[in-house]
């Protein structure tokens, strides 16, 4: 089963993160997270509710104009706010079954997804 890759289009991370994954020959399916954001389950799935700060995009507006960095949210109320604004969800998602990442850590996608370290 191939992983499922949640992007936007102009994501500068997202994009270095296919890269590395086309480099290390790991099949994706890629998923628009604008028009097609993960549902709740997944969200509810795979965030941490002991810390909600690494799944949050602080680059988006609405992580800006709620002040979420100085105000962090529960689980709930972030996934709320997910569901709501799919920009404040930290991309790239990518989840297979149990396992799932959110933004791109070479180290990370190495253990999680089977690519090598260049």
């Amino acid at each position: 089963m191939k992983p499922t890759f949640f992007d936007k289009k102009t994501c500068g991370t997202c994009k270095k993160a296919q890269i590395y994954l086309n480099e290390s020959k790991v099949e994706f399916e890629k998923v628009d997270i604008i028009n097609h954001p993960p549902s709740r389950e997944l969200l509810e799935k795979f965030i941490d509710a002991s810390d909600v700060k690494p799944y949050l995009n602080s680059r988006s507006a609405i992580y800006r104009e709620l002040k979420l960095g100085q105000n962090l949210p529960d689980k709930a109320t972030a996934i709320e706010l997910m569901l709501q604004d799919s920009n404040l969800i930290k991309r790239p998602f990518i989840v297979r079954g149990d396992v799932g990442s959110f933004g791109f850590t070479p180290n990370e996608f190495d253990e999680k997804w089977g690519t090598s370290s260049k």
